[in-house]
């Protein structure tokens, strides 16, 4: 429950307590007021926080102004809800080039990108007199519904040449592979 734009606190054993979501629905809110989108929160240690690490999703690009003044906010939303500042430390960035997937949402902002997923349950190529257990899979995503994403892996070299429909709790981990960037590098 939130009062005021300030998140409630709970009372344990005497003491005041932050529940962690409102942390994250407070910066989430925030964020949707900049036009920005929450896309990862990772609060280390709580309910003694020692570092924050928030995400921030933008369909164009973030620069370094936009993130410094964005640190800056965050950290007064974090007072206003009894965060000392100087207590931990607060780290604001972009989800990166090569960014986890991890929920569907996430999925859904990667479609038309070219992923590389690791599953918990293989997809099982049959052959005449065999089968082949497919663990890592890359291709494109192709769309997104409630519970499966389509995935296209046929532009690969790859032995599946249709889309597949997988399980997004099959999904063990995923990531965007960025390879233009990984070819500039190697030279």
């Amino acid at each position: 429950m939130t009062v005021g734009g300030i998140p409630t606190f709970f009372m344990i054993g005497g003491s005041m307590e932050l529940d962690q979501n409102n942390i994250t629905s407070t910066i989430n809110k925030f964020l949707l007021e900049e036009n920005l989108e929450l896309y990862d929160i990772n609060i280390v240690n709580f309910p003694n926080i020692s570092k924050i690490e928030v995400f921030v999703y933008s369909s164009i690009s973030l620069d370094y102004k936009t993130i410094e003044r964005l640190n800056f906010q965050i950290q007064r939303l974090l007072e206003e809800i009894n965060i000392e500042k100087g207590t931990y430390d607060l780290i604001v960035s972009s989800p990166g080039i090569e960014r986890k997937l991890k929920t569907k949402r996430h999925f859904e902002l990667s479609i038309g990108e070219q992923v590389k997923i690791k599953l918990i349950d293989p997809i099982l190529e049959q052959h005449q007199h065999s089968e082949t257990k497919h663990y890592l899979l890359e291709g494109y995503i192709n769309s997104v519904d409630d519970n499966y994403i389509i995935f296209d892996s046929s532009n690969i070299v790859f032995p599946f040449q249709q889309p597949h429909k997988i399980e997004i709790l099959n999904i063990k981990s995923a990531k965007i592979v960025f390879k233009q960037f990984k070819e500039k590098v190697k030279g």
